[in-house]
């Protein structure tokens, strides 16, 4: 009998490939297995419904953690742990309930407000895009924390927002950065998932530019995507069975990460923009960013 850590791992909806926030959470769950030799098991996404059966099923077995990622896997994941008081659960990107579950969120705002700032530097046409995937409370606030930084340099810059209303549908989020792209924006911050990456492509083909989100996508459209804000998905992962291994698990915690606790990082500016994102708007990034995880900077995380 195996003496490893069992641990599950429920994906969200777009499933790997996405090169954002499944491949990032499937990422730490491999930097687990290697450094703490770990055993997993993984499902795609399917449905609420049949990912708590899945959840479930983990539950029941041997499993020491069971994660799950994305706000679409909150009512599963409280449901089973509810059901399973004496087993411990991890929710990564929304706080969970019960006191058997730990949680991860991010301060996302940390980096969006940057990123807001840098397209109303660059933009020519003054007309700056948001392009979401799904309307969930996650990615509205990543939208409010951007059109502040927007507004932070000039109020009078037109602002565009969509949602795909989806995150796995490429086509969709390539037709939707076009009606932007066409309504005059020379930047759009896409936070789609799987829809980004048709946003990336129609970027690179409408000769525009776009700043991306989970990982870094520069090297998909060099001379189109400005940078990404990185969501480090598999940061929380690895503490959570860091935290077992070393026999301080506690359930019930919410803990938060940005910038300093590795759960945000900026993706270097690649050469084949640097003409775009100067040294000098770089240097005003850093100083935002500095303001804004200092707190001098203050990013208004309510709608009004």
């Amino acid at each position: 009998m195996s003496n490893k850590l069992k641990v599950g791992l429920q994906l969200s909806i777009g499933g790997l490939g996405d090169k954002s926030f499944n491949d990032s959470a499937f990422a730490g769950i491999e930097e687990a297995q290697r450094v703490h030799g770990i055993e997993f098991e993984y499902a795609t996404w399917q449905n609420p419904m049949l990912n708590a059966v899945t959840i479930e099923e983990w539950a029941k077995s041997d499993f020491d953690l069971i994660v799950a990622v994305g706000y679409s896997n909150a009512a599963p994941i409280n449901e089973v742990a509810a059901k399973f008081p004496d087993k411990r659960f991890a929710l990564i990107d929304y706080a969970g309930e019960g006191d058997n579950v730990w949680s991860a969120i991010y301060r996302e705002y940390e980096g969006d407000f940057v990123v807001g700032v840098l397209a109303a530097l660059v933009t020519q046409t003054r007309i700056v895009g948001f392009m979401g995937g799904g309307v969930t409370p996650i990615v509205r606030r990543i939208e409010l924390g951007f059109a502040q930084g927007v507004k932070n340099v000039d109020p009078s810059i037109s602002f565009i927002s969509d949602y795909v209303g989806e995150f796995d549908d490429p086509v969709k989020g390539a037709l939707l950065a076009e009606t932007q792209y066409m309504l005059g924006a020379d930047v759009i911050y896409q936070v789609a998932g799987r829809c980004g990456l048709g946003a990336i492509d129609t970027a690179k083909n409408f000769g525009k530019w776009i700043i991306s989100t989970g990982g870094d996508h520069s090297y998909l459209a060099p001379k189109a995507v400005l940078t990404s804000r990185i969501k480090n998905v598999g940061r929380p992962i690895l503490d959570a069975v860091e935290a077992i291994k070393q026999g301080r698990f506690e359930g019930g915690v919410v803990k938060s990460y940005g910038f300093a606790e590795g759960g945000l990082m900026m993706a270097p500016i690649r050469p084949s923009v640097s003409k775009v994102v100067t040294p000098p708007i770089q240097g005003i990034m850093q100083e935002v960013q500095a303001q804004v995880i200092s707190g001098k900077i203050r990013v208004e995380l309510e709608e009004d």
